[in-house]
């Protein structure tokens, strides 16, 4: 479930909804909090305090990104629940094109392809010491 919901996203048909959705829940809190709270009217008419507008105003922008991502992602949460096959993969943005394994190559050296495990067992048989057993007198 969380796989979907992080490596999966909604089709463009359904993403279209969920973002006009999530648009209507933030001009719903944008009136909400300008209109119904009558922010605008006591801006207008100079009654807002100092306060208002330097820690209100603010404040109001930030919940309008934290309100729209939780709408989202609540929408997101339906769709993987009540419609898993309309989620479908990101791309791989992480496929490299033989030129750029080239050029990694050329730059790192090939080891740089090889497993951590398998570099450290490399380095360890070059660092090992000669064998003093076959010494004759």
């Amino acid at each position: 479930m969380f796989d979907l919901f992080r490596h999966y996203r909604i089709e463009p048909k359904l993403h279209r909804y969920a973002v006009l959705f999530s648009l209507s829940v933030v001009l719903g809190w944008l009136y909400f909090s300008f209109i119904e709270k009558s922010f605008v009217g006591k801006m207008l008419s100079g009654e807002a305090l100092i306060v208002d507008l330097v820690l209100g105003l603010p404040l109001v922008f930030m919940f309008t990104v934290i309100v729209y991502a939780c709408a989202y992602w609540l929408c997101k949460w339906l769709v993987i629940f009540f419609l898993p096959h309309a989620m479908i993969p990101y791309p791989l943005k992480n496929k490299m094109s033989d030129d750029e394994t080239e050029r990694q190559e050329e730059t790192h050296g090939e080891e740089y392809w090889q497993n951590n495990n398998d570099t450290n067992q490399a380095n360890q048989e070059k660092n090992k010491p000669p064998n003093k057993n076959n010494e004759s007198d």
